[in-house]
């Protein structure tokens, strides 16, 4: 991967369902497709897709993904949001979510830069569907540094789309914290 396909562009939130993936017809867990909202991320980052450019390994309950991958990811529309997206494509940052379990209630995001694993005893981000949660609606994702013993922060992720293509109650919810607009990856047309 040589030659960068990619550009920015600029995309509106409400119609999100339109033109970021579910997962619907994929291989993906039922459980795992839809549209996220990062509800409480401090970073200049929105909404997610654990489907777009993302690879399911079923025997190792593993989904590796790269969050500057074609509409994986949203970012603010701000040199914040543009910096922090310039930085995890120039880093080569991918997320490796290892479920512990085929129940996909836990799970650790372990990060690699320039193509090397974090070891999870210096830094690890937690993906833990929340008890009220039904169908993989609310995840609590928390960051734990020095062997878990270190809360790092964290945030909430809310399915905001269904599997489906629907609108979530979270939704609107979503609409009323982000801005209008955001900014994603799209593949280059050559």
């Amino acid at each position: 991967m040589n030659q960068d396909n990619t550009t920015i562009e600029e995309r509106r939130f409400d119609d999100i369902q339109t033109w970021m993936s579910t997962g619907q017809g994929t291989d993906l867990p039922e459980v795992l497709q839809g549209i996220y909202f990062m509800d409480g991320n401090k970073l200049p980052e929105d909404c997610l897709t654990l489907s777009a450019c993302a690879s399911w390994n079923p025997e190792t309950l593993t989904l590796s993904m790269r969050p500057s991958d074609p509409l994986q990811w949203t970012f603010e529309s701000s040199n914040d949001g543009r910096r922090l997206l310039q930085r995890l494509k120039s880093q080569r940052i991918v997320l490796n979510i290892r479920f512990q379990d085929n129940t996909f209630t836990k799970a650790d995001v372990i990060p690699s830069i320039y193509g090397i694993q974090v070891p999870p005893w210096i830094f690890v981000l937690e993906m833990n569907q929340t008890e009220e949660s039904v169908d993989g609606m609310i995840w609590d994702r928390g960051n734990r540094g020095f062997f878990r013993l270190i809360p790092l922060g964290g945030y909430i992720l809310r399915k905001i789309v269904d599997k489906n293509g629907q609108k979530t109650p979270a939704f609107d919810n979503m609409l009323a914290k982000v801005q209008e607009t955001c900014i994603v990856a799209t593949k280059t047309n050559n």
